[in-house]
Order: structure tokens, then sequence, then C-alpha cells
């Protein structure tokens, strides 16, 4: 087999452009924005799609552990042991993001206010909070390791000249 299945590609693509999403609309967006009532529409939106994102990476890493792999691509031991670590480490900031933006969501009370209408006033930075500190810092973790991750198909494409896009396409 020379590519992965139909399930794995669409949760792909799917869970890709949803994280994008989130890591450009929470760094660009929300974050600038003041913590007022005007705000709640977004962090709703956020929320959920963060619960969406996170849940779409636990469905992506049971379906890799149990779905058949391609081929093996031919690379040093080196570089194939750093692929495997960006992989590994994509999924698990990704899970740690979404456990850190719940904590934080609790802590400063979002779901009520968000979700049940609780009549509170939101906290002035959710930076007050050191998982909010986290939650902020490890976007920016993931960001990078997204960086790396494209890097990594472009230069195995231009190294090896093998479209390797074809791995994760229909």
């Amino acid at each position: 087999m020379t590519r992965y299945t139909s399930r794995s590609v669409i949760l792909h693509w799917l869970s890709g452009g949803l994280l994008i999403f989130l890591l450009m609309t929470g760094t660009f967006v929300l974050s600038n924005m003041p913590n007022t009532v005007e705000k709640l529409g977004s962090l709703k939106i956020h929320m959920i799609l963060g619960i969406i994102a996170t849940l779409l990476s636990l469905i992506r890493i049971w379906v890799i552990v149990r779905a058949p792999k391609p081929e093996a691509l031919s690379m040093s031991p080196f570089r194939a042991m750093m692929m495997k670590a960006n992989h590994i480490a994509i999924y698990g900031v990704i899970i740690a993001i979404g456990v850190s933006g719940f904590v934080l969501a609790q802590s400063a009370s979002l779901g009520q206010i968000i979700f049940f209408g609780l009549e509170k006033e939101l906290y002035g930075s959710f930076k007050d909070f050191g998982v909010g500190i986290v939650h902020g810092f490890l976007t920016k973790v993931l960001l990078f390791l997204i960086v790396m991750h494209v890097a990594g198909v472009v230069s195995y494409a231009i190294k090896s000249k093998n479209n390797i896009i074809k791995r994760m396409w229909f």
C-alpha cells in the first residue's frame, strides 16, 4: 500500500485545517480582544471547535494505531526517528492544549458563563491563570511542530524527488 486509508486522509486534513484555524484565530484575534461581553461569541466558537479538534485528534490516534500502514519511506534512520518524534509531539501537544483549554475554561467559569448564562464578570486576562499561560505557550509549540512537519514533507519531496503528498491524499 502506497498511501494512507481514506479515513486517515479525511481525519488528517479535517483536523489539520481546524487546528490551523484555531491557532490563527486564537493567536491573532482572541488574544488581542479585551475580555468583554463582545468576546463571548468568539470564545464559544473557539471552545466548541477546540473540543472537536481534541476529539478528532484522539480519533486520529485510534485510527493510526488500528489502520494498515503504507510502505515505509526510504530515509535515514535519524530522519525516520525525527519524523516519528514530530508526529508523537504533535499529538501530545494537541491533547495538552485541549486539556489546558478545558482547565482554563473551568477555572475562569467560561463554560458556565457561555453555555449556561451564568452572570459573572469575565476575568481581565486569562493569563492571570497559570494554565492560561501554558495554553498560550503550547499553541506556539504546536505551530512550530506543524511548521517542522511541513518543512520535513517539503524537504523529503525535494530530496527524494517523490511526491510524498500523494500518501496523504485521495
